[in-house]
């Protein structure tokens, strides 16, 4: 009896608010460095992408964290272990481009925006 008690019983999200106000964080913060790559740069076309990487990975981030606060268990499991795949994702990438840029002298002005 005791294991379809289990069955019924809603399984709690933990810390599901906590998770999400932090990828939201996130989400906003890589938005603006690349809104801020972006406008450093007068808007150039070339440098587009900056913004469009940036508000990308927010949109994710955002995403995530909707899932986690959605109220729905697997949802929140979807949400949170996504969110954690995606942020090794975009440190592996910027970890890259920070190491790029540092080797070439062209692109040092640009090593700041991705060493934050």
């Amino acid at each position: 009896m005791s294991g379809n008690k289990n069955k019924t019983e809603k399984k709690e999200a933990p810390s599901a608010g906590p998770s999400a106000t932090v990828l939201f964080l996130q989400g906003i913060f890589l938005a603006g460095c690349g809104i801020y790559g972006s406008a450093s740069r007068n808007w150039d076309p070339q440098v587009m992408h900056s913004a469009y990487a940036g508000c990308g990975c927010a949109a994710t981030l955002i995403a995530c964290g909707a899932a986690t606060i959605s109220g729905s268990y697997k949802l929140y499991m979807i949400g949170v272990h996504l969110a954690l795949m995606l942020q090794a994702l975009f440190v592996f990438v910027f970890g890259m481009q920070t190491y790029k840029t540092s080797i070439d002298p062209e692109k040092a002005d640009r090593l700041p925006l991705f060493a934050v």
